[in-house]
């Protein structure tokens, strides 16, 4: 069984967010958050209203945090 991943309109308030130190100051990055239930969620930081956040579950995050890894992707 294939979890799916959500569009979400916002995540969970108090959602503590990561920016990458990469990002630099033209607002050009995603941001982090982590959910409850493990599920780990993205958004675009040039989005001020923060309309829409991607959410996935944890095994579909680790399949593609191990891909990058391995230079699969």
């Amino acid at each position: 069984m294939r979890s799916a991943t959500s569009v979400s309109p916002q995540a969970e308030p108090g959602t503590h967010w990561n920016t990458s130190s990469y990002s630099g100051h033209a607002n050009n990055c995603l941001e982090h958050g982590v959910l409850p239930g493990a599920r780990q969620a993205v958004r675009d930081t040039k989005d001020p209203t923060r309309k829409t956040t991607l959410v996935f579950p944890a095994p579909a995050w680790h399949a593609f945090l191990n891909a990058l890894g391995g230079e699969a992707i």
